[in-house]
């Protein structure tokens, strides 16, 4: 299973791509973390800023998720990380079976 890592820059950009991903059973889960700060170099220069964090758990291939992910984001350069977690064996057996994995 993979958990996917998206700053986004509110809670509403994070639920609505997090509400869309679902619904398409691109992932099984979203969850919003409404607000975090963040610190980065963009253009040259120092930024700081609040954003949301969207986290994504999905038994799909990343690049799919990150493709979707790339067309609803409004950021030009969007952080879309994944991680291989390992989760209890309950959770991703109802996850294969939200996203229709293995049929």
């Amino acid at each position: 299973m993979l958990l996917i890592y998206v700053p986004c820059k509110n809670e509403s950009e994070a639920k609505k791509i997090g509400r869309v991903l679902v619904k398409e059973k691109l992932v099984c889960c979203a969850n919003v973390i409404p607000k975090m700060h963040s610190a980065f170099i963009w253009n040259g220069k120092l930024n700081e800023t609040t954003e949301a964090l969207l986290l994504m758990k999905t038994v799909k291939p990343y690049a799919k998720v990150k493709k979707r992910i790339e067309q609803l984001h409004s950021y030009s350069v969007p952080a879309i990380a994944a991680f291989k977690i390992k989760i209890n064996p309950k959770y991703e057996k109802w996850a294969k079976v939200v996203q229709k994995v293995g049929r």
